[in-house]
């Protein structure tokens, strides 16, 4: 009799939270905003807005905490994406020398070839893309075939000076970014370019962003409208974000941080959609001449 009760309780509580079943009875599946993505860079405006500046008082509770959401349900939603191509090879970390890059030879011919660096720390890993600027015929590195030294630029713009094994070691770690990017859809010529006018080309294929609000039309009550738009990348199986504890803080959030944006004069997303538009019409063009 019991348990009849309670699964007649649980089926009327099968609505959102927001909702009651019964008087003082709300509906079980509460729901919860996750700020993820590429939230570093405004990592503090965003506690700013939430109106959390940091204590050295244990008595001073924060007002979210970092969750990782699981979602069960990624591959269902991902049903009608286009998938991308993938590599016949998995290229994992680690494999640089089993990659074939066309060695230095020790003349004027090395010039411009693409190298690589990595910058490891314990909680990720950098690579920067550079290429061969110049090559001295000197005494150095009489040990090694070519002898000379090797002079680079990479794209943080540090120059360092290599011999050939540590050229060649930088060219396989450059040939195994390229085929990460040749291994998603983009042209090898892209994948290996240094010039800037590749992202003309890639432009004009890139896929626009898509604002919830109309063309002329701005929401001056709820600014965070004027900055949203949909999500039209595949969903991930999980993610890690922030989370405020206070029902609806969220909204305080947004609306802080969009505020701020209005007042900054900061392109609205409609702005945005309508420049990228102008912007893949004009590579298109220039790439059918």
């Amino acid at each position: 009799r019991a348990m009849e009760i309670w699964r007649r309780e649980y089926d009327l509580a099968d609505i959102p939270f927001s909702e009651y079943y019964q008087k003082s009875c709300r509906g079980r599946h509460r729901e919860s905003y996750v700020f993820a993505g590429s939230i570093v860079p405004i990592l503090n405006k965003i506690l700013v807005a939430g109106r959390y500046h940091g204590s050295d008082n244990e008595n001073t509770k924060k007002p979210f905490n970092v969750v990782r959401v699981e979602v069960s349900n990624a591959a269902e939603l991902n049903s009608d994406m286009i998938q991308q191509p993938s590599s016949p090879e998995q290229i994992q970390d680690g494999d640089d020398e089993m990659l074939q890059a066309d060695p230095v030879v020790g003349d004027e011919d090395d010039i411009g070839k693409g190298v690589a660096r990595e910058l490891v720390n314990k909680t990720s890993k950098v690579r920067f893309r550079g290429a061969i600027t110049k090559y001295h015929d000197d005494d150095k590195n009489t040990h090694l075939d070519p002898t000379g030294s090797y002079f680079v630029k990479f794209s943080d713009g540090r120059k360092l000076e290599m011999d050939a094994e540590q050229v060649n070691h930088a060219r396989r770690k450059f040939e195994k970014e390229v085929n990460r990017l040749v291994s998603i859809g983009m042209s090898r010529e892209d994948a290996s370019s240094f010039e800037e006018q590749t992202k003309g080309a890639s432009l004009a294929k890139t896929k626009l962003r898509k604002p919830i609000l109309h063309d002329g039309e701005e929401d001056p009550d709820e600014f965070e409208r004027n900055f949203e738009q949909e999500y039209l990348d595949v969903v991930p199986s999980s993610i890690v974000g922030l989370m405020f504890h206070r029902e609806d803080f969220h909204e305080h959030v947004l609306q802080g941080l969009s505020k701020r944006l209005m007042q900054m004069g900061v392109e609205t997303t409609r702005s945005l959609y309508n420049l990228e538009r102008l912007e893949k019409a004009e590579a298109q063009r220039k790439e059918e001449e």
